[in-house]
């Protein structure tokens, strides 16, 4: 049987890898697609991705480390991505009535299964540090069709970031 450490780790190595591959692709598709109407969305959705594995790297580093703060600065970077990860999860529609590719549709699609998957791994990881999920309603399958109504303060701003993201890309 696998310790809690090990559990943890291999969570935090699979979403990182997860992440690095839909980073890769977003990337791959603003080499490729220079006229997709939702090319800003890529750019910024690269970043975040950046950030995101970027954040799960120290995160593992800190972890790993074994020093005092360590459990506390792990469970901060692992919930600051996965903010992050939430935000992107409900940006990751795609707009299947105008001008975007059946390819790029299932493209999004796709996507927000990752980072529905990569959430659940995170939300694993910080279980296994004895912190309570703050993040599970937001973090459920866009195909309830739900809005889940927040449970912490911290919910409460993912929503509100969620619906600022929405109208900054509405113009």
């Amino acid at each position: 049987m696998m310790n809690k450490k090990a559990r943890k780790n291999n969570g935090i190595k699979n979403s990182i890898s997860k992440l690095f591959i839909l980073r890769d692709s977003c990337i791959g598709t603003l080499v490729t697609q220079k006229d997709n109407p939702n090319i800003i969305w890529f750019e910024g959705a690269a970043i975040l991705l950046e950030e995101g594995v970027d954040k799960l790297k120290s995160a593992q580093l800190k972890i790993d480390s074994g020093a005092q703060d360590a459990s506390k600065d792990f469970n901060s970077n692992v919930k600051d991505t996965v903010s992050k990860l939430i935000v992107l999860k409900h940006s990751c529609k795609g707009d299947s009535s105008s001008e975007e590719s059946a390819e790029n549709i299932k493209w999004f699609e796709g996507a927000e299964s990752i980072i529905c998957e990569a959430i659940d791994q995170l939300q694993k990881a910080l279980e296994e540090t004895g912190e309570k999920t703050v993040f599970q309603a937001a973090a459920g399958s866009s195909e309830s069709g739900k809005t889940a109504v927040p449970e912490t303060v911290e919910e409460s701003e993912e929503n509100d970031a969620v619906e600022a993201a929405k109208q900054a890309a509405a113009g």
